[in-house]
């Protein structure tokens, strides 16, 4: 048999009706209709759209004075626009987008320039007919949804959503909808991805955002572009806006709410963001002071990725620059002893050795971290925030303390075991306690902790300090945040510690015997007991610590 005589050619064809019918499950919502509705009125190059809404009926009617349609037969044709050459060469229009209308009404019936047509879904799902009748209505186009499936409310949200950076003027019901983002509305610049505005750069926003995030839109209406659009507040006109060239991107059919290919799309406008932000950040380094410069632009300058434009100015911003102000402690929720200088930093003050700039530290509960900080504290050392880019000129000067040696100096006098709730060690007073780092030895006036208080936790009190009777029990806080496993800080547990602490370092630093009683007698409330008032005793303690008292 010949097996040429049994090849069959075959052609793609449409099932028109299944097709037609299945066009109402296109649209991704039911308030797509009202997008392309704006649209159709902008392209008829209309300077006034108008929505009206008759309860009584459930009725919408929308009307423009653009050019009105020449040829009604374009409306109802699947890809088939009806614009001119031009608006298909530079829009791309579908041509099926005004299927939406007629799947959001039990009827629609559509105006313009004297004549009219009526239909409803069913007509063009069954391709019935539909006549062409005279009309009163001579100007742009008016088109009514009849029986719309959409109640007041929603259209008058939607169209508060869809105009809000569309470039024809929205009218509902007679008042102007508002449009803080049209690009007529808003200051900007062209770039290679459209046009773009920065509030901080091209308005006068307060509250200036620096994330790569934004409002994008497509010929006036807005797209969802993932890993750049960002859901703000309706009234919220403090943002960066992006309308796009759609000549370069392009919307995703039919109802145009995304973007084709849109991870590319978003890291254009992250790079484009970030470009105009460094343009706008190196005129302003040349307009301004360098100090005024760093304390307005660091931040900034950090946030859109390109703060080496820092590194040549020859001083810090006082926010990244902070020193040890109180007693350091393990930090819990919020606690800080660090605190951010009054004056800025400058190359000159550096250089000159009246300034030692430091690199970030952290405590650890354990090693000599604290005998660190201490000595940062009296020493006044300054500690820069992480992160300054690789060629600033602070990193030179930058003295690293994780990896210096600190040495303690001083005559023992006394020690003893200190066992608390939760934190054990052995007391230390010492005579001229001093500590030595950075080439600098320091004598020193406050308590720290050493080692590790599971092993070989010290806890070094000065004996000026402990004679002076001085609170020195906040070092327990060096070995243990007293907080549990509930994530709760138990101060009542650290104050019982920290009292006990205390006397133990009394005692060590001399404190006499009968001071030491009344203090004991005076914490178990013997003041208050009545029994005992006009009454002397003779109390006597034997070497293994029991009690004998006689009342004498």
């Amino acid at each position: 048999m010949n097996q040429a005589a049994q090849v069959e050619n075959i052609v793609s064809s449409v099932n028109e009706t299944r097709f037609l019918e299945h066009m109402r499950t296109l649209f991704s919502t039911s308030t797509t209709v009202l997008a392309e509705l704006l649209q159709n009125g902008r392209r008829a190059g209309a300077n006034r759209i108008d929505f009206d809404y008759d309860e009584a009926t459930s009725s919408l009617t929308i009307m423009d004075n653009g050019c009105g349609i020449s040829d009604f037969r374009t409306l109802i044709t699947v890809a088939e626009s009806g614009w001119s050459e031009e608006t298909i060469a530079s829009e791309r229009p579908f041509g099926i987008g005004f299927f939406s209308v007629s799947f959001s009404a039990e009827s629609v019936v559509v105006e313009s320039r004297g004549k009219k047509i009526e239909f409803s879904s069913e007509d063009l799902i069954a391709k019935r007919q539909i006549a062409v009748q005279p009309s009163s209505f001579i100007g742009g186009t008016r088109i009514e949804l009849i029986r719309c499936k959409l109640d007041q409310a929603a259209i008058q949200k939607a169209l508060g959503y869809y105009a809000r950076g569309f470039e024809t003027p929205v009218f509902w019901r007679n008042e102007e909808v508002p449009r803080p983002h049209a690009q007529a509305n808003l200051n900007g610049v062209t770039t290679p991805v459209g046009f773009v505005h920065i509030p901080g750069i091209h308005g006068d926003a307060q509250d200036v955002c620096h994330e790569p995030h934004g409002y994008v839109y497509c010929q006036g209406l807005p797209v969802s572009v993932a890993g750049f659009t960002r859901h703000y507040g309706p009234g919220n006109q403090d943002v960066q806006v992006v309308h796009i060239d759609h000549h370069v991107y392009s919307p995703r059919m039919p109802d145009r709410d995304s973007l084709i290919d849109a991870e590319k799309a978003a890291k254009d406008f992250v790079e484009a963001l970030k470009a105009l932000w460094r343009e706008h950040i190196l005129v302003k380094k040349f307009e301004m002071s360098g100090e005024d410069f760093v304390d307005e632009f660091w931040d900034t300058a950090k946030a859109v990725g390109c703060l080496e434009v820092m590194s040549d100015v020859p001083v810090l911003p006082r926010h990244v620059v902070h020193y040890v102000v109180d007693t350091p402690v393990l930090q819990h929720d919020g606690d800080s002893y660090m605190s951010r200088i009054e004056v800025r930093v400058t190359l000159e003050a550096v250089q000159s050795g009246s300034i030692t700039l430091c690199k970030d530290f952290y405590e650890a509960e354990n090693g000599d971290d604290f005998a660190k900080l201490t000595f940062a504290k009296k020493a006044r050392l300054l500690f820069v925030d992480r992160g300054l880019p690789a060629n600033h000129w602070a990193n030179a000067f930058l003295q690293d303390i994780e990896e210096e040696e600190v040495k303690v100096s001083g005559k023992v006098v006394a020690q003893g075991d200190f066992s608390g709730g939760w934190v054990d060690g052995v007391i230390k007073l010492v005579d001229k306690l001093s500590l030595t780092m950075l080439g600098k030895t320091l004598l020193i006036n406050e308590a720290f902790s050493v080692g590790e208080n599971w092993d070989t936790a010290a806890f070094i009190v000065p004996l000026d300090t402990a004679k002076r009777g001085s609170h020195t029990g906040y070092v327990l806080r060096q070995q243990s945040t007293y907080v549990n496993e509930n994530d709760a800080y138990c101060e009542t547990d650290f104050e019982l510690d920290s009292d006990r602490f205390d006397d133990q370092v009394a005692i060590l630093a001399g404190e006499p015997g009968a001071e030491t009683v009344k203090k004991c007698l005076m914490s178990a409330g013997a003041d208050r007991k009545t029994n005992l008032r006009n009454k002397a005793f003779t109390v006597r303690f034997d070497d293994k610590g029991s009690i004998t008292v006689i009342e004498a």
